[in-house]
């Protein structure tokens, strides 16, 4: 009457094999995905940027001159994606853009900028947006190998392009900014 029921040696078994793929995942080296066959681009209905081809005179013609922040050589606008406050901040290098990111201000010093209507900034392709739920993150981006740290984000994506790549940072299951860094080797101007 007190003896157990033997044990299902499926469901052990199945554990086993769990424990066993998770470990390896664990410790298997993080690769980066393979390269896209075009460039992401960071645009909007007013504006398109790509790293190693924008320049910083147009994006001043189409924007306006910017305010210097978080750091010297940051180019950073005010803007309102699907009704939350951003920041765009740009880097540019003899002229081109080689760092966009549009993110959610998390610190309280970021400037009091008053936000404008850039009409809706989103990574191409894909349409990856301020706001998105991971449930929507498109195939064309994995999970990032490398890149932004778990201090901040509980996640990262990235999607890899020749001369770039673009990443899309989470918190709590949603899409708190998105960026793009041009590849460091290659020859920008």
């Amino acid at each position: 009457m007190g003896e157990k029921p033997p044990p299902d040696f499926a469901m052990l078994r199945a554990v086993e094999i769990l424990a066993s793929m998770h470990e390896r995942a664990r410790t298997s080296e993080n690769v980066p995905p393979p390269p896209l066959d075009r460039p992401v681009i960071l645009q909007s209905e007013r504006i398109a940027l790509q790293v190693g081809t924008t320049q910083r005179a147009d994006v001043e013609r189409n924007l306006g001159v910017a305010f210097s922040y978080p750091a010297r050589g940051w180019h950073t606008y005010a803007t309102k994606e699907r009704g939350v406050r951003c920041l765009l901040s740009l880097f540019y290098k003899s002229g081109a853009l080689v760092a966009a990111e549009l993110y959610v201000p998390r610190s309280d010093r970021a400037p009091a900028l008053a936000p404008r209507d850039f009409g809706g900034m989103r990574l191409e392709p894909g349409g990856v947006h301020i706001g998105m739920p991971v449930s929507a993150i498109p195939s064309t981006y994995s999970d990032a190998a490398g890149g932004p740290g778990p201090v901040v984000f509980d996640r990262a994506f990235e999607a890899r392009f020749e001369g770039g790549v673009a990443f899309a940072m989470l918190r709590k299951g949603t899409v708190e900014r998105i960026a793009l860094y041009a590849d460091a080797r290659t020859s920008l101007p």
